[in-house]
């Protein structure tokens, strides 16, 4: 609901709306989760559709926001089958309900397509309002984060600073999971080398002045692209992570660690036990069907593959992350790890409102600090 409420000051949610909503959902009960977000998104739809037809189109423009969002909280915790027509239905909707708003933002906003290996990924560049493409920054989406998303998670904060943002999803993320079944990969720098060569072949691009931002799961995959492709003049990671398998195996009990060293099938026993029910499910196989496993211990093995050789960065580096975010074990020992003589690291507190993961719902001095430091690098 953090992560929803956040969105109001992008008017992709109002927080009347929001606190509404989680009041009639049943604490626990994933399927009230699903019936509440997704009637609000169609009822935001219904007004959009209602408003866009009347000719008002801020008024449309924001109803298609707020469907959107609410689409996307819907289906979150459907992922435990990606096939399943809840998540088809709403992640579909969640899409279109954007692509509907995006000639109406206040940053001029172009639907594209990436070349990638022998297909495409999908993508959106966000401008500046000025005409000057300025730097460029690239955005690739997080675990369970669709492209869309991120025009709420950064991508209108940069273009309001003079930044053009190109967005996309890869492999296990989004439409490229969902719709075309292609499941995560390490090696993530396969990915972003197809981005660059797109920058580079748009004179409207500026692939000179670029970086990389990587938020959540990005956090490994933006590292990891930086570790391997020299193109990347900049790179902020929020929370940095670099050895996913370690932090994996630590957060385990000594019997669990065995048993996956091991590679036990009893792993999946014991890991239905102790997460049991539909939330352990949705906790589990939502990560394990993004690396197309079928199994709690495969996921578990497939994870000590993502990892990033830290002393091969060689840009300007910002690492930060929210207090208490749970994905940030590695984050300060990332930074340790680094030699660029460039670099900085913030934790956002509590007590300001920015703690938890991704700065929950107080990012704007995370906004100001990074996009502050990217305009210091290219003023």
């Amino acid at each position: 609901m953090q992560r929803t409420a956040a969105k109001a000051s992008y008017g992709c949610a109002d927080l009347g709306e929001v606190f509404a909503i989680a009041a009639r959902i049943t604490m626990g009960d994933l399927d009230s989760w699903y019936r509440e977000w997704f009637a609000a998104g169609e009822s935001n739809q219904k007004l959009a559709e209602k408003e866009a037809a009347s000719g008002h189109e801020e008024n449309a423009r924001q109803a298609y926001l707020r469907a959107s969002e609410y689409y996307r909280s819907a289906y979150y915790f459907c992922r435990r089958d990606i096939d399943g027509a809840p998540l088809q239905t709403a992640w579909g909707r969640c899409r279109d309900m954007f692509r509907s708003a995006a000639p109406l933002l206040p940053y001029p906003t172009e639907q594209v397509q990436i070349p990638f290996e022998d297909i495409h990924l999908e993508g959106y560049i966000v401008r500046p309002r000025t005409g000057d493409p300025g730097p460029t920054i690239l955005q690739p989406a997080g675990y369970d984060s669709p492209v869309e998303e991120f025009y709420s998670l950064g991508g209108s904060e940069a273009a309001a600073r003079g930044f053009t943002v190109v967005t996309f999803s890869g492999p296990g993320q989004a439409e490229m999971l969902y719709e075309r079944k292609i499941p995560f990969r390490p090696e993530f720098e396969t990915v972003v080398g197809p981005v660059i060569d797109f920058v580079a072949s748009r004179a409207d691009l500026d692939a000179g002045r670029l970086a990389i931002i990587g938020r959540s799961f990005g956090g490994y995959l933006a590292p990891r692209a930086a570790s391997k492709e020299d193109r990347i003049g900049a790179l902020t990671a929020d929370p940095a992570q670099f050895d996913m398998g370690s932090v994996f195996r630590a957060s385990m009990p000594a019997q669990l660690q065995s048993l996956l060293e091991k590679g036990d099938p009893a792993f999946n026993d014991a890991i239905w036990k102790a997460f049991p029910g539909v939330a352990g499910q949705e906790h589990w196989l939502s990560r394990a069907h993004a690396h197309a496993l079928p199994t709690p211990l495969e996921y578990a093995q497939e994870m000590r593959k993502y990892v990033v050789d830290v002393d091969a960065i060689n840009c300007p580096t910002f690492v930060s992350y929210g207090e208490g975010d749970f994905a940030q074990a590695t984050t300060k020992e990332f930074y340790d790890k680094l030699t660029v003589d460039n670099k900085r690291f913030v934790m956002y507190r509590t007590a300001d409102g920015g703690g938890d993961h991704c700065e929950g719902m107080g990012p704007s001095r995370y906004y100001t600090d990074v996009f502050g430091w990217l305009q210091n690098l290219w003023p």
